[in-house]
């Protein structure tokens, strides 16, 4: 039986929101969907299991509808879902009552379920997270153990946990095929022989490092046990720190042509956290929000500092404060400290602004 294992894609995320490609990056997650089944049926699996975080927030009617069409378009593979904290099944949750596709089970419940696919010999014990209760590693554990007249060959958990021992300890002692785990965690873990975690679909902020996308699994039809657990990078982007060193001779041309070639090289539709570095010209505007229209910047930091040319301020301000200013840090030192630098390259700036 094979099988895909997925969780967090979170349509709706609104992590970018007021950028100028917000939008673009709603549409990117809402497609991961499409995108893990689209994999699924390459892969030739009879199964996907979602474990929880397909949305970011408690999903309305609308979002259901237009995730539903694209289950339904793929109806010969099973698809599980549970909720996680992020999709948290409330008592007001229109999840509760949404009519999904033949082929989709959502378990809204917080107490673990058992759902029977009888067409494929596979059991999944299945539980959401939701306002009133969430169940744990041990319930699932205690309901694998119960007997069952039907049970099947295939026997598999879908659960939210973001306590990996918790979670390796309590199934260890089962005869469970595989369980297939979400948590808040971002990446990727193996944490037992049978205990796996994709950790998020799609990087959702800077620092969510590492590769991001599914699982893909194959259980043996006779023995129930896994022959083939294979994790499968599917993310559209990456989150990229980038570092631009710049000197007093950069211009804003300059700027701009050096941080296009970067970010072409490194992939124009990651996304980005630009650094500035270095000395730079006090007279060159380099209009840094212009550049995150232009490209997806999430973040510009500015260490950047002006290089003034002291001697020519101080022979055109002898006898007023930014003359008096530049004598005062300067003194009798031939050479300014770091700090004695950065108080001069702040202050010349706030008395050059409010020079008038």
């Amino acid at each position: 039986m094979r099988f895909i294992h997925l969780s967090d894609i979170r349509i709706g995320s609104s992590t970018e929101s007021g950028t100028g490609w917000a939008e673009t990056r709603r549409k990117e997650l809402e497609g991961g969907i499409l995108r893990a089944m689209q994999e699924a049926e390459s892969f030739g699996a009879r199964l996907v299991l979602i474990s929880g975080g397909l949305f970011s927030h408690v999903p309305t009617t609308g979002e259901l509808d237009r995730v539903s069409r694209v289950f339904a378009s793929f109806p010969d593979i099973r698809a599980v879902i549970i909720a996680g904290q992020t999709d948290i099944v409330k008592r007001s949750s229109p999840v509760r009552s949404f009519v999904w596709p033949e082929n989709v089970f959502f378990a809204a419940g917080g107490r673990v379920e058992r759902i029977v696919l009888r067409d494929i010999d596979t059991e999944i014990f299945a539980a959401s997270v939701t306002d009133t209760e969430n169940a744990g590693p041990e319930d699932f554990a205690a309901a694998a153990g119960e007997k069952h007249e039907d049970s099947c060959t295939v026997r598999l958990a879908l659960l939210r946990c973001n306590d990996d021992e918790a979670a390796a300890e309590a199934f260890a002692g089962t005869d469970l095929s595989y369980a297939a785990v979400g948590s808040d965690i971002s990446g990727y873990r193996s944490i037992s022989a049978k205990v796996y975690c994709p950790g998020f679909f799609e990087p959702e902020k800077m620092g969510d490092s590492g590769s991001h996308g599914l699982i893909r699994g194959i259980i043996s039809d006779r023995t129930g046990m896994p022959e083939s657990i294979e994790f499968v990078p599917m993310a559209s982007v990456s989150y990229v720190p980038l570092l631009i060193r710049i000197n007093v001779k950069t211009t804003a041309e300059e700027l701009k042509m050096l941080i296009e070639r970067e970010i072409g090289r490194r992939g124009s539709s990651n996304i980005y956290r630009l650094k500035l570095t270095g000395n730079r010209n006090p007279e060159e505007d380099f209009d840094l929000d212009r550049l995150t229209s232009v490209y997806r910047i999430s973040e510009i930091i500015d260490e950047t500092e002006p290089e003034y040319d002291y001697r020519r301020l101080f022979a055109e301000h002898p006898q007023d404060m930014i003359g008096f200013y530049i004598s005062r840090i300067v003194s009798d030192s031939n050479e300014m400290s770091r700090v004695e630098k950065r108080a001069m390259y702040y202050g010349l700036d706030a008395l050059l602004k409010t020079e008038e």
